[in-house]
């Protein structure tokens, strides 16, 4: 059984996204530590979140679990989840699942953190 390593990168700049960098694979028994750290992002404030998948090579049903918990979370908080860097493998799990529809792909870090200014700034013409 391989663990889970996260790394969560909170420093302002780039529109103060935090990019959470998960490296191994994600199942029943990490899953726990993905949530807990997702929380924590989440409780500081931070509800647009890049989430850096180019080293987990295999995540389960469980894993899906919590990512579709993490965006509704950050969704009812006028936030979102922005996946990037997503393997093959990981990717055909969103498609199968049909979450792929409720996740943005991004092909890297950069684009992903665009995304989310963009949605920041599409939230706030709306307000006024």
């Amino acid at each position: 059984m391989q663990g889970l390593e996260i790394t969560v990168d909170e420093t302002p700049g780039d529109g103060g996204v935090p990019v959470v960098s998960l490296t191994g694979e994600i199942d029943l028994h990490t899953c726990p530590d993905l949530r807990t750290a997702l929380q924590g992002v989440m409780d500081r404030g931070h509800y647009r979140l890049v989430l850096d998948l180019a080293k987990v090579p295999y995540l389960d049903s469980a894993a899906l679990g919590v990512l579709v918990d993490a965006v509704r979370r950050a969704r009812e908080n006028g936030g979102g989840i922005y996946l990037v860097q997503v393997a093959p493998f990981v990717q055909r799990a969103f498609e199968i699942t049909r979450l792929i529809k409720i996740f943005e792909l991004h092909p890297g870090i950069a684009e992903a953190q665009a995304a989310a200014a963009k949605q920041v700034k599409v939230a706030e013409s709306s307000e006024n």
